[in-house]
């Protein structure tokens, strides 16, 4: 059985989260935007420096630039887990807004787990394939699609 809904409790909890994503979005752009003006370099990934394979969050700068560009295609190249990640916040928090709107005692959607497991599987294939590609192949896919 569901336990009742504390609504009191996930509208504090709603506007604490969007709170916190809100000031990490903002303060993510900031920071592209120094590193676009060169008041700011650009970190490189510490996995790729020494052990030469890429982590699952290399292209993520260059795929959040790409997709604030309106290069949709080039963001997905670069690292899908970015625009999947967004769809996914997005997902959680519509189910969030119609619990708090309906007040029906039924919880939509942020509850179940299964499309943040489709996420990590998709995050976790790609790094791999990439990661193969440019071991096994020689093929550099951050550096093919720039």
């Amino acid at each position: 059985m569901v336990p009742d809904i504390n609504y009191k409790m996930l509208k504090r909890d709603f506007w604490l989260v969007n709170v916190l994503t809100g000031s990490a979005v903002l303060l993510t752009l900031f920071f592209l935007l120094l590193q676009h003006t060169g008041v700011l370099p650009s970190f490189p990934c510490v996995l790729y420096m020494v052990l030469g394979i890429y982590c699952p969050g290399c292209g993520g700068t260059r795929a959040l630039r790409a997709l604030l560009g309106g290069h949709f295609i080039q963001s997905l190249r670069y690292n899908p887990a970015v625009i999947c990640g967004i769809l996914l916040i997005l997902y959680y928090e519509l189910g969030a807004v119609i619990t708090l709107i309906k007040k029906n005692g039924k919880r939509y959607m942020y509850h179940k787990m299964w499309p943040l497991a489709v996420y990590l599987s998709m995050v976790a294939v790609f790094t791999v394939a990439r990661d193969v590609l440019l071991l096994a192949a020689h093929i550099d896919i951050l550096k093919a699609v720039g």
